[in-house]
């Protein structure tokens, strides 16, 4: 029999080949062995955003979160999924703890950055998001942050945290996260 952190090596491989229907399957067996394993809750939350399932996603991390506060990037998506679900004050909450707490530059930048679209400073947006891709270590976050420069660089007139597209975020996450 295969344990948990097997099972979710396999989920991110069926993910990565977009078999979203096995790696669910793969994730929720790793729950029934570890039901406390926070980066299973956090891959589960990214299948469920990468398949639409926006309000489950945003509740799975949330989990993952209290399982293990520490995990940024959760934060980080928690505080994206809050923000498709226009939920701003979770929004604002998870940007802002990171902003405070993040070991990581990137993030906090980012994070940063995000606050600063909420308060509708698109320029100071560009300016932190400029600054956390300088030394970005996650290749896929990076990769997502540039998008959003770019999207707010050709329009510099827009304002709304909403520009960002629901695929900026979760997905591409599975190869730069650390399993056991």
């Amino acid at each position: 029999m295969l344990d948990a952190s097997e099972y979710l090596h396999l989920a991110i491989n069926a993910s990565q080949n977009d078999d979203h229907h096995a790696a669910l399957n793969y994730l929720n067996t790793a729950l029934e062995l570890e039901p406390k394993n926070a980066a299973v809750h956090y891959f589960r939350a990214a299948e469920h955003a990468e398949i639409g399932l926006l309000e489950r996603a945003h509740a799975e991390m949330i989990d993952a979160l209290e399982l293990n506060p520490e995990m940024d990037i959760a934060r980080f998506q928690l505080g994206l999924l809050s923000l498709q679900l226009s939920k701003m004050d979770e929004s604002r909450d998870a940007f802002d703890s990171l902003l405070r707490t993040s070991r990581d530059m990137s993030l906090r930048e980012f994070s940063s950055a995000y606050l600063e679209l909420l308060n509708e400073n698109t320029e100071n947006a560009i300016a932190r998001l400029t600054q956390g891709l300088i030394d970005c270590p996650n290749p896929a976050l990076k990769a997502d942050m540039e998008r959003v420069l770019a999207s707010l660089s050709a329009s510099p007139s827009l304002k709304s945290p909403n520009m960002a597209e629901p695929a900026v975020f979760l997905g591409a996450y599975r190869d730069a996260f650390e399993t056991p």
